[in-house]
């Protein structure tokens, strides 16, 4: 795309770009923010220079739309607080969706290469590989290099995901540097010792195999005896980790012994055990809850400010609900639920209807993985609100969404 304005070098900075961030977000602290940064900065500058917005333009309007009224709905979640002078402090994590629209400006701006995109993703894997091995050996017990084991295993579970589903596309040579990339990234999910990415990891794995099924793919011996290794793989990596074997069998007994009742302060003051038990004292609580909400990160003080338990009083210190859904619901209400949903559901349905016209088409099905995979994150932690969950969200939605209007529009 040639644009005196921008230069004729423009497409080449982005996909530079595009191919460094996957590798920093979850490798290097601040480096992910840094690139989205320098994103937004390129697509105010277009805005500005051009006379051009995002919301006016077909291929990003309704990114533009989703990602702005989040961050509007968060807002208000902080002024109905009663604590709208902290507006300053609470707000920065959430500038992602505010220059949302920009980044996804900047994008469009440029010919974006997808292959840029998945080398970065493969390099990631490996080089996330090399750091959780190490730290592996130093005997950290649950290695998720630069941030939460909770964060790191859900955007791994993403990255995978991506280089995945391309897979199947490419030449022989590059699907050697996948699959090993791949197998760096099974390693690293299951050595975080996440649940509830593993869990995650499980579900996209079943919506990948039906695309592929829907696909009328025939598998080949070969194909065949690749899929069976790479099952053997998954199950000798989970044998292996004494960690993430003993944190499953805990999780399945404690899972149990709350359905049959017990209330015990051993149980509820456990991990599995106290996410249920929020999950119960917020559905009570949850007709209560006013059109704008509690407020933003008052959920767990509504919740349990009366318990005299030793789970409820624990309960109370954390900001959020372990679920994201129910957590925006106390803090921003109907408004901020709404846009919650909005903003994982809407491109959903926009990538499942791009690809019942086109089942052959991976970006489609990256952008149901995606959003998908998101929404199944929020189940039993918490969404946006972390700045790296933030930044990934917001840099491959837009890409994703973007390239995929553009082929509808084609």
């Amino acid at each position: 795309m040639t644009n005196k304005v921008i230069g004729p070098n423009y497409s080449k900075i982005i996909n530079v770009l595009i191919f460094i961030f996957p590798i920093v977000i979850i490798s290097l602290k601040v480096a992910g923010d840094l690139v989205l940064f320098i994103l937004a900065m390129m697509g105010i500058f277009i805005a500005i220079s051009q006379k051009l917005l995002p919301f006016n333009i077909k291929e990003i309007k309704v990114f533009s739309y989703l990602t702005l009224g989040y961050f509007l709905a968060v807002c208000l979640s902080v002024i109905f607080s009663g604590k709208a002078a902290e507006l300053a402090h609470f707000i920065p994590r959430d500038l992602h969706f505010l220059f949302a629209p920009f980044i996804a400006l900047a994008l469009f701006k440029a010919e974006i290469n997808v292959k840029y995109l998945l080398m970065g993703a493969k390099v990631a894997l490996l080089i996330l590989g090399l750091i959780i091995f190490n730290q592996f050996l130093l005997g950290i017990d649950r290695p998720s290099g630069v941030m939460n084991a909770g964060v790191f295993g859900n955007l791994a579970v993403s990255i995978f995901f991506i280089t995945l589903v391309f897979l199947k596309h490419e030449s022989f040579k590059h699907k050697i540097l996948s699959s090993l990339s791949l197998l760096s990234g099974v390693f690293i999910i299951v050595a975080s010792g996440t649940r509830g990415a593993w869990l995650s990891f499980l579900l996209l794995l079943g919506v990948y195999l039906y695309f592929f099924y829907k696909q009328k793919n025939k598998l080949s011996k070969k194909s065949k005896i690749i899929v069976v290794f790479a099952i053997a793989t998954l199950i000798t990596f989970g044998s292996f980790n004494d960690s993430f074997k003993d944190r499953n069998q805990t999780a399945y007994t404690e899972i149990n012994n709350w359905i049959e009742g017990d209330r015990s302060p051993t149980l509820l003051t456990t991990s599995v055990g106290l996410r249920l038990e929020m999950y119960r004292m917020a559905f009570e609580k949850i007709e209560d809850v006013p059109f704008f909400g509690h407020g933003y990160r008052t959920s767990n003080i509504v919740v349990f400010e009366n318990s005299t338990t030793p789970g409820g009083r624990l309960s109370y210190r954390f900001n959020h609900l372990h679920n994201s859904f129910l957590t925006q619901y106390f803090n921003g209400g109907f408004v901020l639920l709404v846009a919650l949903l909005l903003l994982l559901f809407v491109p959903l349905i926009i990538f499942l209807k791009a690809h019942s016209q086109d089942r052959e088409n991976p970006i489609f099905i990256s952008g149901v993985i995606l959003t998908l995979g998101y929404a199944s994150f929020g189940m039993v932690n918490i969404l946006f609100g972390d700045t790296y969950m933030n930044g990934f969200y917001v840099f491959f939605l837009a890409i994703i969404m973007l390239l995929t209007n553009k082929s509808i529009k084609a």
